[in-house]
């Protein structure tokens, strides 16, 4: 994997983020492993110094850019990050960031989007959201507005409470429609997963007249959720 250049910066999973490059200080290669967290703006990332064995060994276990969770990025980490020297670490930070990268990013750059899921009962939508559908939720209900995070890999949800006693999806206002599109791959596994939880899917997998595979499912409060990608050549 190091074929001369100077510099390298290697995406293994851009889903649950992390990698491993090299980068030539004073003619002299350094060798990093970093890892990811995804927060509501931004992500954290730590880059922390490896050895050119474990540089190799990482690329013959990921030798191609895979579509990870939360726990293979886990264990990358605790492998190749925890319990080494952090050349650097902080919010939206990689070694290859450059002055003029930081600039242009920063003018104009879309960080990602939530969704807003005003709900009646936002602890007990959250506790759906954890126990059938695997996300992590981080409240916020001591403030003005209360409201729970829901992070899952990086989508995120937020639920605001509501001043109705129920949620009108948009098929109720409006005719049809879903309520949010999380975009994924390996559907079956997933589909198969949240079936054994006994999660709701109102719509199986299949490849739809537009050419998304996706299938639908109906959360607590009757929203409706896809989860799709869009066929090759579309």
């Amino acid at each position: 994997m190091d074929t001369g250049k100077d510099f390298d910066l290697r995406v293994i999973s851009n889903q649950a983020r992390f990698g491993c490059g090299f980068r030539t200080i004073n003619g002299k290669k350094q060798y990093f492993a970093w890892h990811g967290y995804a927060n509501r703006n931004d992500d954290f990332f730590t880059t922390s110094e490896i050895t050119l064995d474990e540089y190799d060994r990482i690329n013959t276990e990921y030798p191609k850019e895979i579509i990870a969770d939360r726990e293979t990025a886990e264990v990358f980490r605790q492998k190749y990050v925890d319990g080494h020297l952090v050349i650097m670490e902080g919010w939206n930070k990689l070694p290859n960031r450059t002055e003029i990268d930081t600039q242009r990013y920063s003018i104009a750059r879309l960080r990602g989007s939530s969704c807003i899921f005003p709900v009646p009962d936002i602890i007990r939508t959250a506790g759906y959201y954890v126990c059938k559908l695997g996300f992590t939720a981080v409240g916020y209900l001591d403030v003005e507005q209360p409201h729970v995070c829901l992070y899952l890999d990086q989508a995120e949800i937020i639920l605001l409470k509501a001043d109705k006693d129920r949620v009108q999806s948009n098929r109720e206002l409006y005719g049809y429609g879903y309520d949010a599109y999380f975009y994924t791959d390996n559907q079956e596994a997933l589909e198969e997963r949240l079936l054994s939880r006994g999660v709701n899917v109102v719509r199986p997998l299949k490849v739809t007249d537009y050419q998304n595979k996706e299938f639908v499912i109906e959360d607590i409060d009757g929203r409706w959720l896809a989860f799709g990608s869009k066929q090759p050549g579309n």
